[in-house]
């Protein structure tokens, strides 16, 4: 069955070190992109405004447009909340990543 998400990049699996250093070299390829669009756009240096962390230019025109990685908890779910004595269906919106057997990763462009 086709993917849904134009974003869909891996599975990884969380026992998997290969995988695991895949999504860790994915990680810091998405944060030198983005280091390198915003020396970019603000001409070689970054504003004061972004080293604090929020996320507006200073210069009125909108958000930065940066890339993010979102990873995904895949596996099991009922059976994880029953062995932690929690209901059942307490996972089904979301498996948090600590629970999970397999990470779905995602690249979204955001502005």
């Amino acid at each position: 069955m086709p993917r849904s998400s134009e974003n869909y990049i891996m599975t990884a699996h969380v026992k998997s070190a290969g995988d695991m250093l895949e999504l860790q070299s994915i990680r810091k390829a998405v944060k030198i992109i983005n280091k390198e669009l915003r020396h970019f756009r603000y001409g070689g240096h970054t504003p004061t405004n972004l080293v604090r962390g929020e996320k507006k230019s200073p210069y009125g025109d909108g958000a930065i447009h940066q890339f993010r990685v979102k990873c995904q908890g895949r596996g099991p779910r009922a059976s994880v909340a029953r062995a932690e004595g929690v209901h059942p269906r307490r996972y089904d919106r979301s498996l948090p990543l600590s629970k999970a057997e397999r990470l779905d990763v995602y690249i979204y462009y955001r502005d």
